[in-house]
């Protein structure tokens, strides 16, 4: 059952208009929802709305404490449709699932919204223009939050401006919860914990399976990619400011791959596919700086199946830089995504149906020492001379295994949140969740991830 409480405002609606906002919740005046999802009426959040659905039955179903959850959004109606979906996707009831109207033009709803939260769940993107805004509201009113960014300028940004405040008001601000990037750094965390040893380098491989269908990328992963590439200047300031001390320089550094490589342990081609990178290299900065353990290098690629399959891949990652990097290719881009990118990225998003026929791969191969030295500035002087494999697989990366991981990454900071790192802060997966039991908490929901030595 839905209750009304607080006041109807009339506020402006990223100027498309006037939006009569009124405030809605289950709970009682004071209270907090465990989660609430924000975005909830975007492609992803449907996805994240039907996961948090069966994750509260599965709770229940385990006699722990009941979870309590709203979705939240900026059309009264398109969340009610959002709850409809869900009931029929899940067949569950869903009757007590709170509903807030919240939209990012409005402060003051967002921070209303935060202040009914444990944890957000924010799916409303690019978080380059509309995640800062949620960010500090959480700080500001005591919820933590997670998202799926895969934007190293927001990512970054957010950590440099709010990490002191988030630490000081003992919130967590875990941003790269989705496919980018639970599968690299958990499968690293996982990695370095089953090393006995010393770890070094890793290669990271991911590759997908298609099961014969046709599918395609919503558009807005496409403009947050786009914003990427035409902010890329902003990052490396950014980052100074951040970490004005670099890394100490590796004595056995990784080999860097080409454009195009074959891996015939594998039996796959590589393509050079930095999206986890600077999430990885931030959580080898706290690894050096705070825990004084040597950083562990890492390259990223994707994998496909020939060489012919990988220049077409290296072509088209050329070409949407090129479209993304100039203002008036980028406008067009925007407007016409399907003509522009051939039916890759589309408004109405992939099939449901095509998607289910999807999964994906993380292959990581690590490299170092079958002992470790004792502090992570000291330097081995023989070459690496162990190795281990680790594996993380799940369905549809970009939807299913995103909502997934996203999920049980806000479930982790709400059930283990002792078991985080420190008292709060901005951070990343593989910083916040490396001694808790969020890899077991994907398992549980249908991932696998698997040690090869």
């Amino acid at each position: 059952m839905l209750h009304v409480v607080s006041t109807s405002l009339l506020h402006p609606l990223r100027g498309s208009g006037q939006l009569l906002l009124t405030r809605m919740a289950s709970l009682a005046a004071g209270q907090r929802y465990d989660l609430v999802i924000f975005g909830a009426t975007g492609f992803t959040g449907q996805y994240v709305v039907e996961e948090v659905a069966r994750v509260a039955q599965a709770e229940e179903a385990q006699r722990k404490v009941p979870l309590t959850w709203a979705i939240a959004g900026r059309s009264q109606n398109k969340l009610h449709d959002a709850l409809t979906t869900a009931r029929k996707e899940t067949g569950l009831s869903l009757e007590n699932v709170g509903v807030i109207l919240a939209d990012v033009s409005d402060q003051e709803s967002i921070n209303q919204m935060a202040a009914q939260s444990t944890v957000i769940i924010n799916c409303v993107g690019p978080y380059q223009r509309w995640g800062e805004q949620v960010v500090k509201a959480c700080i500001e009113n005591g919820a933590s939050h997670v998202d799926i960014s895969g934007e190293p300028q927001f990512l970054e940004g957010m950590q440099l401006l709010y990490h002191k405040e988030a630490e000081e008001s003992g919130v967590y601000i875990v941003g790269a919860c989705g496919y980018d990037s639970i599968p690299a750094e958990m499968g690293l965390t996982h990695m370095i914990k089953n090393f006995k040893g010393e770890l070094n380098s890793v290669y990271m491989y991911v590759t997908t399976r298609a099961g014969g269908a046709k599918t395609c990328i919503h558009t807005g992963t496409m403009e947050s990619a786009a914003l990427v590439i035409a902010n890329n200047e902003e990052i490396a300031t950014i980052r100074r400011q951040l970490f004005p001390n670099p890394l100490p320089k590796p004595r056995h550094r990784i080999v860097k791959k080409g454009m195009l490589h074959k891996n015939d342990t594998l039996n796959i081609w590589g393509v050079p596919f930095p999206t986890d990178e600077p999430v990885i290299y931030r959580t080898q900065r706290y690894r050096y700086d705070v825990l004084n353990l040597r950083p562990v290098q890492f390259q990223q690629f994707m994998g496909v199946r020939n060489a012919f399959q990988g220049i077409g891949l290296a072509i088209g990652m050329a070409y949407f830089a090129f479209l993304s990097y100039f203002s008036w290719t980028r406008n067009i881009l925007l407007k016409y995504p399907e003509v522009m990118t051939a039916g890759v990225f589309s408004r109405a998003g992939p099939e449901r149906e095509s998607l289910k026929k999807l999964s994906f791969t993380a292959t990581l191969i690590g490299q170092g020492w079958s002992e470790s030295l004792a502090s992570g500035s000291d330097q081995h002087t023989e070459p690496p001379n162990s190795s281990i494999t680790v594996k993380v697989s799940g369905p549809d990366p970009g939807y299913g295994a995103t909502s997934l991981m996203m999920v049980a990454s806000a479930m982790t900071i709400l059930r283990e949140k002792d078991m985080c790192t420190g008292r709060g802060g901005v951070m990343t997966p593989g910083v916040a969740f490396m001694n808790t039991k969020l890899i077991e908490r994907i398992v549980e929901r249908g991932m696998t991830v698997t040690v090869e030595e």
